[in-house]
C-alpha cells in the first residue's frame, strides 16, 4: 500500500507543459508514479476539479531570522510554499565573531525575531536548525562575513582579512550553503568593491554555488548595477541570481525591457544568469538604509550620534530632501507620502502612517520625523516604499528567466500579537501571481507561472529532485483550486492568509490538509553538495 495517493487532479508538472489528468502515488517521501495509480493509499486525496503542482520554491526569503522560533512557517505554507531559500541580501544569522556580536545584531535588527545567535559558523546554524513545515536552503551573507572579519569598517580589506572572509565562505559552502549573497545597497557589504566580491563569489563558485545579489543600485543607476553583477559573475566564474529585479526610481520607470535585454545578452554570451521578482509595485526594508551613505558609516552608536548632532542633522535634512536626488542615490526617499512605516519597536502606534503623515502629526518636517523615529528605534525601523510602476512589474514578470520569490519577512513571536505592518508579500506572493496576474489579468499562463515557482528556481539552485513532478522526485506537492486561489493580504491588512490552497505535502507528509494546518514539521535542511556544479 502506498502512503498517499492524490487522485484525478490536473497535473501541472512544473516544466511549463499543459496540464494532464493523472493520479500521483507517494511512498517514503518520494513520488512513485504519475499517471494511473491502481494501488490504494493509506491516505487518499480527491483532487477532482483542482490542479496538482510541485511544491513552490521561494527563491528569495528571509525566514532564517524567524523559522527557529516559528518552525511551521504558516504564512508560506498557506500559499503552497514547500521550500524557502534564506540568507538573501547579504543577511544571514551566521557566521559571526562573538567579539562583534553587537554589530552583527545591529545589522540584522530590522529582520530579527529574537534569535540568540549561538552559531559562530553557518554550519553550526544549519546543524542546529529545528524541523520545519518547509524545506530550507541557505545562502551565506556577505554582510555577516564582512562584519565577522572587519566589523563596520568603511574600507577595503587587507590581504589577511580577505583570506579570512574567503575562509568563512569556504566553510559555509562545505556545510551546504547554496551560494554567496550580497546586499551592496548599504553597510557593511556596500563598502566592498567589485574585486572583493569577485574573490568571495569565486569561493562559492569553486563549490558549485551561485552569486545571489541585491544590487548596488535599483534606481537611477540600475543599469550600471546590472553590469557590475554581470562582471562579477564572469570574473568569479559564478552563476548570477539578481534579487528582486525592479526599477525603484520613478524618474526611470519604463526601462524594465532594457534591463531584461541586458540580462539576456549576458546569457547569450555564456553567463548563467537569472533573476527573481515579487509581484508588487512596492518594496520594503530598513529605513536606516535610506540615509545618505556618509551617515551610515560606522557602528550603531556612531550613526545615532550623527542623528543627534545639530550640524550633522542639518546636513542630513539637506541630503534627504535634495542632495541624494542630485547624486542619484538609489536607496533614498522619493516621496514622503509614498513611504509607510512598517515596523517600529518603540512606537507601534505610528505603524501604518506615511512619513509625511507622521511629520504632520508631530509638527515636524518629514525628514526630522524620520530621524527621530530612527533614534527611538535604534535604527531598527522598517518602511514600505511605493516607488515602482505596475508596467515594469508586468514586463519583468513575463520574462522567462525570472523566478518568483517573496522577499518575505515575518518577525512575530509565538503566542504574541504582531504589531508590525509588514509588506503583504510574506503572506500573498504566490497566491497573488496565480490569482491576480494569471486568472484575473492574464499576464502569465497558469503552466508558465507554476514553472516560475517550481522548475525554474529548482534549476537555479541545482535541486535535481524538486521542482518537477515526476516519478522519483521528492514528494513536495500542492493541491489548489485555480478558480479560488487569492491573496488576501493587503498593505492595510498584511497578516491575512491566502485562500485556495487546499493541501500541501512536504516530503510526503501533509502540512496543510483541506486548508487547515496539521502541525507537522517534515521539512528538511537541504544542503548543496560541495563540489557540484549547477
Amino acid at each position: 500500500m502506498l502512503d498517499l495517493v492524490i487522485r484525478d487532479g490536473t497535473v501541472l508538472d512544473g516544466s511549463g507543459a499543459p496540464g494532464r489528468r493523472a493520479d500521483i502515488g507517494i511512498r517514503g517521501g518520494r513520488v512513485t508514479s504519475v499517471g494511473v495509480v491502481g494501488e490504494r493509499g493509506a491516505t487518499e486525496i480527491d483532487a477532482e476539479g483542482r490542479i496538482v503542482t510541485p511544491g513552490f520554491i521561494d527563491i528569495h526569503a528571509h525566514d532564517d531570522f524567524n523559522l527557529p522560533l516559528n518552525p511551521q512557517a504558516h504564512g508560506k505554507v498557506t500559499q503552497g510554499v514547500t521550500t524557502v531559500v534564506n540568507g538573501n541580501c547579504g543577511l544571514s544569522p551566521a557566521p559571526f565573531d562573538p567579539a562583534r556580536l553587537a554589530a552583527h545584531r545591529d545589522i540584522m535588527a530590522s529582520l530579527d525575531s529574537g534569535l540568540d545567535y549561538r552559531w559562530p559558523t553557518l554550519g553550526a546554524f544549519l546543524d542546529d536548525h529545528p524541523p520545519c513545515g518547509v524545506n530550507v536552503c541557505q545562502l551565506v551573507g556577505h554582510h555577516a562575513v564582512r562584519c565577522a572579519v572587519m566589523g563596520m569598517a568603511p574600507r577595503a580589506p587587507t590581504a589577511g582579512e580577505l583570506d579570512r572572509m574567503r575562509a568563512h565562505v569556504d566553510a559555509a559552502m562545505r556545510a551546504g550553503a547554496f551560494g554567496l549573497s550580497t546586499g551592496l545597497f548599504g553597510p557593511p557589504g556596500g563598502h566592498a568593491d567589485a574585486d572583493e566580491v569577485v574573490a568571495l563569489a569565486g569561493v562559492a563558485a569553486h563549490h558549485g554555488g551561485g552569486y545571489f545579489t541585491h544590487m548596488r543600485n535599483e534606481g537611477a543607476r540600475v543599469t550600471a548595477a546590472i553590469d557590475e553583477a554581470i562582471d562579477i559573475g564572469r570574473r568569479a566564474g559564478a552563476a548570477v541570481q539578481i534579487s528582486h529585479l525592479k526599477v525603484s526610481d520613478p524618474g526611470h520607470h519604463g526601462i524594465a525591457p532594457d534591463l531584461l535585454a541586458r540580462i539576456h545578452a549576458a546569457r547569450d554570451d555564456g553567463l548563467d544568469i537569472h533573476s527573481d521578482q515579487y509581484p508588487y509595485a512596492a518594496s520594503s526594508g530598513g529605513l536606516r538604509f535610506r540615509l545618505p551613505p556618509w551617515a551610515q558609516a560606522g557602528e550603531t552608536g556612531e550613526i545615532l550620534a550623527r542623528l543627534r548632532d545639530p550640524s550633522a542633522r542639518e546636513r542630513l535634512r539637506h541630503d534627504l530632501e535634495e542632495g541624494m536626488a542630485r547624486d542619484r542615490i538609489s536607496m533614498r526617499i522619493y516621496d514622503w507620502s509614498q513611504v509607510r512605516i512598517g515596523m517600529s519597536p518603540t512606537r507601534p502606534e505610528v505603524v501604518g502612517l506615511t512619513l509625511a503623515a507622521l511629520g504632520e502629526r508631530d509638527g515636524k518636517r518629514p525628514a526630522d520625523a524620520l530621524l527621530d523615529l530612527l533614534l527611538a528605534d535604534r535604527l531598527a525601523t522598517r518602511g514600505i516604499y511605493f516607488h515602482m510602476s505596475e508596467a515594469d512589474v508586468r514586463a519583468i514578470m513575463r520574462d522567462p528567466l525570472v523566478a518568483i520569490g517573496s522577499d518575505g519577512l515575518y518577525t512575530g513571536l509565538p503566542g504574541q500579537p504582531d504589531h508590525s505592518n509588514p509588506h503583504p508579500r510574506h503572506y500573498g506572493t504566490f497566491a497573488r501571481v496565480l490569482g491576480h496576474y494569471v486568472r484575473e489579468e492574464g499576464v502569465l499562463g497558469l503552466a508558465d507561472a507554476v514553472r516560475k515557482m517550481t522548475a525554474l528556481p529548482a534549476h537555479i539552485l541545482g535541486l535535481a529532485d524538486r521542482g518537477i513532478l515526476t516519478a522519483g522526485a521528492a514528494a513536495d506537492l500542492v493541491v489548489l483550486d485555480p478558480d479560488r486561489i487569492t491573496d488576501r493580504a493587503t498593505f492595510d491588512h498584511p497578516h491575512r492568509e491566502a485562500e485556495g490552497v487546499d493541501d500541501v505535502i512536504v516530503n510526503g507528509v501533509a502540512v496543510l490538509r483541506d486548508g487547515r494546518a496539521t502541525g507537522a514539521v517534515p521539512g528538511q535542511v537541504l544542503r548543496h553538495r560541495a563540489g557540484a556544479r549547477r
